[in-house]
C-alpha cells in the first residue's frame, strides 16, 4: 500500500540523472501499469494527522496558536473548531482556514507553518542492508533513507535508484531515479526530499553478475565504505 501526504519545495532545476518521467522504454517494461509525470505540486509537503501548526493571524496576533492534526486529518482551531486540514499543503490549510474565520473575523489573514512533524513511514526495498519500514520523521532526502536502511548491499545500483510516489485518489504512479552515488560525493544528482508513504527500490547492479574479485573496482565506485554507520554524518 502506498501512504501519501506530499512534501516540500521543488528543486530548482532537474538533473538530468533525476527523471520526472519513465523514458518510454521503462514504460514498456511495466505493461499495465500508467505513470504520472510530476509536477511542482507533487514536491510539495502535505499536512498529515500528528503534525503541529502553527496558526498565525496577520491582524489578530492575539488569536496565534497551536494546533495539533488528530487521526482523522482535523484540527481543532479557535472560534471555528473542527476543520478537515489533512492532504494541504500549508499554504492551501492557511487559505481553507482564512476562509473560515471569515464567518467571525473581518478581514481574517491566516498564516500555517509546520512547527513539528508528526510520525509517518517509508519503505525502502531492494539492495540495501536493512530493508523494510522505516519512519519518517521531518524532511529527509533519497540518499539519506538509503543511509537509514543501513546503506548499499555490494550488489546495489547505486546510480539508478528508484523512488515511486502516488497522489491522493490518484491510482497512477509516480516515478523518479536518483543517482545517490553522485548524491554522496556531493555532485548533480537529481536528489530530492521524500514524502511519507515513497517506496524507495535499490535495484541490483549489473556488477554483482561479474566475479566478485572485481572488488576494489566495486569499492570505488560506491559512494561509501561496506561499514558505513547509520550514525555518520545524519543530519535529521
Amino acid at each position: 500500500m502506498m501512504l501519501v501526504t506530499a512534501c516540500a519545495s521543488a528543486p530548482q532545476a532537474r538533473s538530468a540523472r533525476g527523471q520526472d518521467r519513465p523514458p518510454a522504454s521503462a514504460r514498456g517494461e511495466y505493461p499495465g501499469v500508467t505513470f504520472a509525470t510530476w509536477t511542482a505540486d507533487d514536491y510539495r509537503y502535505r499536512i498529515g494527522p500528528g503534525d503541529e501548526l502553527a496558526v498565525r493571524f496577520l491582524l489578530n496576533p492575539d488569536l496565534n496558536t497551536s494546533v495539533r492534526v488528530g487521526p482523522d486529518g482535523r484540527g481543532v482551531f479557535p472560534l471555528v473548531s473542527g476543520q478537515g486540514v489533512a492532504g494541504m499543503t500549508p499554504e492551501q490549510a492557511g487559505n481553507a482556514l482564512t476562509r473560515a474565520y471569515g464567518s467571525v473575523l473581518r478581514n481574517p489573514q491566516v498564516e500555517t507553518l509546520i512547527s513539528t512533524y508528526g510520525a509517518s513511514e517509508i519503505y525502502v526495498s531492494g539492495e540495501v542492508r536493512e530493508p523494510g519500514v522505516k519512519p519518517l520523521k521531518g524532511q529527509i532526502s533519497v540518499a539519506q533513507a538509503v543511509v537509514a536502511a543501513g546503506g548499499f548491499q555490494e550488489t546495489a545500483r547505486t546510480g539508478k535508484v528508484v523512488v515511486l510516489r502516488q497522489r491522493p485518489g490518484d491510482p497512477r504512479l509516480l516515478m523518479r531515479t536518483v543517482d545517490v552515488r553522485a548524491a554522496m560525493k556531493g555532485g548533480d544528482s537529481g536528489d530530492f526530499p521524500i514524502l511519507p508513504g515513497d517506496l524507495i527500490f535499490v535495484p541490483r547492479s549489473a556488477i554483482a553478475e561479474v566475479n566478485l574479485f572485481i572488488r576494489q573496482y566495486v569499492t570505488g565506485a560506491l559512494p561509501f565504505s561496506f561499514n558505513y554507520s547509520i550514525n555518520r554524518g545524519r543530519s535529521y
